[in-house]
């Protein structure tokens, strides 16, 4: 008997190629689309602005036109009330902080690998599959399923995925993991989806329509954006003052009147809306502390040593990880090059190779600053 397989179809390329290639697999195949929550504050009727940046109504019937092609049964799931208090309220709420979350890695936890796999069991499937850029493959030496690297560097989306256990990896497709896209694309044509080998790629954050989150958090976090200090952390001093506390990420360059030297953001504090400033040089770090860590497989054992990557598609660097001895489930990481700018809010991810071993969200402690 063909196993039953979910596959997400945002009305993508991606996904319409991964349920392309199950069906030829021999799989029961059943196409579902996720309906996911949209900003009702967004500017409506602007021309350069879409609907959303994936699962419109657009992509809806995209996704339904695929299933459809492919003789295969259709589901839209209305996950609206759960993307909105997983991701979206979390994405708020760590600002609200001074942190700079990463909804994505909350999107796959919670929504793609979480809810998703809990419709699978209600529906009596085997697996979900997606059309992320990732490896799973079993290793028979070890007894478990590795996460690895993309065949397509540069799609590689690993560093999103790092929440995924042996549980869900146990459950988990990726059809077009192994190859690259411009193979997708190929494969695309020659097999009568030349529409979706077209289609502009989806970037950034899906739940508004802007380029960047700054018209976003004016909509929803309006105290923000009202006239704040900033401050030198080393002196406590008032340099100048700026137009919103939220405009301001750890590592940018704070461009203040009348300040003449360079001067770069340490940190900032929305709940006294202070910008804290300093040189370049005190954004180097040699030392991350990690929370929330979790793990594809056996954890890292205490002294072991990996390399860890802090931003999508960014280089790796090699640390050694300790568990903090002061305080349970905090990860330490000390590092054998200096990092610029760690982000508190962001993920941290380790690697042996092309296999991901798991990740963390960097803490936001004094011990960084």
């Amino acid at each position: 008997m063909a196993k039953r397989v979910l596959v997400g179809l945002s009305g993508g390329l991606d996904s319409t190629i991964s349920a392309f290639l199950l069906k030829q697999q021999g799989y029961e195949v059943i196409g579902v689309h996720f309906q996911l929550w949209h900003d009702p504050k967004a500017p409506e009727n602007q021309k350069d602005l879409p609907e959303n940046k994936c699962c419109s109504v657009r992509d809806l019937m995209l996704a339904r036109t695929v299933a459809k092609k492919l003789d295969i049964p259709f589901f839209v799931f209305d996950f609206r009330e759960r993307f909105f208090r997983d991701v979206v309220q979390d994405f708020l709420t760590r600002f609200e902080k001074g942190l700079t979350p990463n909804p994505c890695v909350e999107c796959n936890r919670n929504i793609k690998f979480g809810y998703f796999l809990e419709k699978m069991t209600e529906l009596g499937a085997d697996f979900v599959a997606t059309g992320h850029y990732v490896r799973n493959e079993w290793n028979d030496e070890t007894q478990e399923f590795e996460l690895l690297r993309g065949g397509d560097h540069i799609k590689d989306q690993t560093y999103f995925l790092y929440s995924l256990t042996q549980e869900k990896l146990r459950h988990t497709l990726f059809p077009v993991g192994n190859l690259t896209k411009p193979e997708v694309r190929e494969m695309a044509i020659g097999n009568g989806f030349e529409e979706f080998a077209k289609k502009r790629e989806s970037q950034g954050v899906c739940f508004f329509p802007e380029k960047t989150y700054h018209e976003f958090l004016k909509r929803h976090l309006p105290h923000g954006f009202i006239k704040g200090d900033f401050k030198e952390l080393k002196t406590e001093k008032v340099l100048g003052q700026h137009e919103g506390v939220l405009l301001f990420t750890v590592g940018q360059r704070a461009r203040i009147p009348g300040c003449i030297a360079p001067k770069y953001v340490l940190k900032t504090d929305p709940q006294t809306n202070t910008v804290w400033v300093g040189e370049n040089e005190d954004l180097l770090r040699t030392q991350i502390f990690l929370e929330n860590l979790s793990w594809t497989g056996k954890p890292l054992e205490d002294g072991s040593e990996a390399e860890l990557s802090i931003r999508h598609g960014g280089k790796s660097v090699t640390g050694v990880f300790h568990n903090n001895p002061l305080e349970k489930g905090i990860g330490v990481i000390s590092l054998s090059t200096p990092l610029r700018a760690l982000s508190p809010g962001q993920s941290a991810v380790f690697y042996s190779g092309k296999k991901v071993l798991g990740g963390g969200i960097i803490q936001n402690s004094s011990s960084l600053l």
